[in-house]
């Protein structure tokens, strides 16, 4: 549970990373407006505001960090080693987010974002955001995430507690 807790503030903290990232980044259209990446987000909701990209960006980060604390748990991923996990974490975010998320105007092949550059750009932008998130989750898994040792002086507190004794080193037998 503490890991999902720890997720879930890092993927707030990256959320706002990675919202800062894409409001910052500017896509050039075909007639040479220049857009926002964030309102990427405000468009997958069915909106044009600023506000609520960044909403949907932390949001998802909210929920994607949290299960990343799962993830940590149930795999038993060491502190030492949550910074790789963490950072191909937000990689594969990337890519699940631009090949089977995004709204179908946008989902492409993989290959389209090489022959137009505003898909390129979106592309880019967007994996910046997601390897900024993941260095948040790296960061923070690896300052508050569980060590091996902490994990393996627990197991051998629980296995003491419930351990059967036959009484054979009892004070009272010797």
């Amino acid at each position: 549970m503490r890991s999902v807790v720890i997720g879930a503030g890092a993927g707030l903290a990256g959320g706002i990373a990675g919202a800062g990232v894409l409001s910052i980044l500017g896509i050039k259209g075909h007639e040479g407006q220049i857009a926002r990446a964030i309102m990427l987000m405000s468009n997958a909701v069915g909106s044009d505001r600023f506000v609520v990209g960044w909403l949907v960006q932390i949001a998802a980060a909210v929920v994607i960090g949290a299960l990343f604390g799962l993830l940590y748990t149930l795999a038993g991923i060491r502190r030492e080693s949550a910074a790789f996990w963490a950072t191909f974490y937000g990689l594969v975010c990337w890519i699940v987010g631009w090949f089977a998320v995004m709204p179908p105007p946008l989902r492409y092949a993989p290959w389209a974002a090489l022959h137009d550059p505003a898909l390129f750009q979106l592309a880019v932008a967007g994996l910046l955001a997601c390897v900024t998130f993941g260095a948040v989750l790296a960061g923070a898994f690896t300052l508050f995430g569980s060590s091996r040792a902490e994990r393996s002086d627990a197991r051998v507190r629980g296995t003491r507690a419930v351990a059967p004794s036959n009484g054979v080193l009892s004070a009272g037998r010797r």
